[in-house]
């Protein structure tokens, strides 16, 4: 069963350690940039390349700009943050 919460503790530099099983789940690799975003309940934590690798092969034939709007939509609301 997947677990909902995860716990990390903070070390005296700000650090917190991203289990593996989260890290794993979601391509995350050393060297890799996250997206800290303030949120009411707390921090939100984002994969910031998730946009960008889901371009990847996109050019590899013709656009279908209908296609190409409703991701560039999509992706959008995902980023979008409440009362901003």
């Amino acid at each position: 069963m997947e677990s909902l919460s995860y716990q990390s503790k903070m070390t005296s530099k700000g650090q917190v350690t991203i289990p593996k099983d989260l890290r794993d789940r979601f391509g995350l690799k050393e060297g890799e940039e996250v997206l800290m975003v303030p949120a009411n309940e707390g921090i939100l934590l984002k994969h910031r390349m998730d946009s960008m690798r889901s371009l990847r092969g996109l050019m590899r034939e013709e656009v279908d700009l209908k296609k190409a709007s409703t991701f560039i939509g999509k992706v959008r609301r995902e980023w979008r943050v409440e009362g901003e």
